[in-house]
């Protein structure tokens, strides 16, 4: 019972994320659950994803703009290694179609615009 529970609720992480992007925050109270277990799920979630795109948009300082490029963990970070500010905006993630798909889908449109315009 407890891994069909846990298998949906990534369901549903996976769906959200394929909407728009959100960060961990957002995404346990969109779910009700705590953030440490949206964490572990999110985890999960972006190590299964394929074919589909995993995208993490990295946390930056919001007092100096340091951007945690190279960062893999997904939580939040607790201060900037440059300021030491603890003023530290969450990493945002999102899944994008696997590009194949993306492409296919832009070529079609170029084909079918073509036809239109004829």
């Amino acid at each position: 019972m407890r891994d069909l529970f846990m298998s949906t609720l990534r369901k549903a992480i996976a769906e959200l994320l394929e909407q728009e992007s959100f960060d961990l925050r957002e995404i346990s109270k969109r779910l009700h659950i705590k953030e440490r277990e949206a964490l572990d799920h999110l985890e999960h979630v972006a190590r299964s994803v394929r074919p589909k795109r995993f995208i993490m948009e990295p946390a930056c300082c919001l007092d100096c703009g340091f951007v945690f490029k190279k960062r893999d963990r997904l939580g939040t970070p607790g201060k900037c290694p440059i300021c030491r500010s603890l003023s530290v905006s969450p990493p945002r993630f999102k899944i994008l179609a696997p590009a194949k798909d993306i492409a296919h889908s832009v070529k079609k449109m170029a084909i079918g615009e073509r036809l239109w315009k004829k």
